[in-house]
């Protein structure tokens, strides 16, 4: 999917979705939980989501319940704006991205003994959901396409040419993690802990060891190592900007993510290759769809009447 670490970024794998009949932790929703421009969230869709996780640390899982919640608000805001734009994706196309998930499978190694099923099952997903992903991101791929010429993606590339020559850095992090917490108090003890120890860092202390000692993250038993990634579409946006500005060796003053505070320290650096716009166009395209694809969710959670009624 992407790198199974905590700062990965909200981008959709499409064989990833998460979803199970069934209640959780005894607990069964009973009434709306969500309601976005006038039209209700099943709570039994939320329910089922949240399968999956029921044997998840219980100081985990409201956090978990809020994020699954905030991204049944995307998908129906989305639908709703491709339905409104006339954007309709056929049967026939949703089956033929299956064909192509399945044929993936079969050219991995890692994948190519199991069936597109099992593996959907044995990540809480199945067959219905992935088609549902599927003709969202189909959907968003028409409408973006429409509006999208090849000066504007040439534009893009040449705005973000390092990023397709295969630049890539190796960083390792340290992360307080505040998802779960909700009062100013909270934030401003975790805001205090970080500062305290990017000091510990400027008075010499072992990166790697402050890592296993305070980090949140699972990279913490490797020392914060994350390994290397590129400039787009591994980790989420102020992580990547803050690591690609720093030289191996730099550590970073803490930083502000969805996930948490961050101090990062690049350890490597793999510089790029010159490379051609029309060898990397497809992804030019992809990576362009995408930033947009942010910035119109924003615009629609701006716009829409979204009320949440339980986390």
């Amino acid at each position: 999917m992407k790198k199974a670490f905590c700062v990965v970024g909200l981008l959709v794998a499409i064989i990833t979705s998460v979803g199970l009949s069934g209640s959780v932790c005894g607990q069964t929703a009973k009434k709306t939980i969500a309601i976005v421009n006038g039209e209700k969230i099943p709570p039994q869709e939320i329910e089922k989501r949240l399968q999956q996780y029921k044997d998840l640390d219980p100081n985990v899982f409201p956090a978990v319940k809020k994020e699954i919640i905030d991204e049944m608000v995307t998908q129906l805001l989305i639908g709703q704006f491709l339905k409104k734009e006339g954007v309709n994706i056929t049967a026939q196309e949703v089956e033929g991205a299956v064909n192509n998930v399945r044929e993936r499978m079969k050219a991995n190694p890692k994948t190519a003994t199991f069936t597109l099923e099992e593996l959907l099952e044995s990540s809480g997903s199945n067959l219905e959901e992935l088609k549902g992903e599927i003709k969202t991101s189909l959907g968003l791929k028409t409408y973006f396409e429409k509006k999208t010429d090849d000066k504007t993606l040439l534009n893009y590339f040449l705005a973000n040419k390092d990023i397709y020559g295969g630049e890539m850095v190796k960083a390792s992090h340290i992360l307080v993690d505040t998802r779960l917490m909700k009062s100013p108090e909270e934030l401003d003890k975790a805001k205090q802990k970080i500062e305290g120890i990017k000091k510990e860092l400027n008075n010499g202390a072992d990166f790697a060891e402050l890592a296993k000692k305070y980090s949140n993250c699972p990279s913490s038993e490797k020392g914060g190592d994350i390994g290397f990634f590129p400039r787009k579409g591994a980790v989420v946006e102020t992580f990547a900007v803050t690591a690609f500005q720093l030289k191996p060796g730099q550590v970073s003053d803490p930083v502000k993510t969805e996930f948490g505070y961050h101090i990062i320290k690049v350890t490597e650096r793999k510089e790029a290759k010159k490379v051609e716009y029309a060898d990397v166009k497809e992804q030019v395209k992809e990576n362009y769809i995408e930033e947009e694809t942010g910035k119109l969710v924003q615009k629609l959670k701006q716009d829409a009447k979204i009320e949440i009624t339980e986390q």
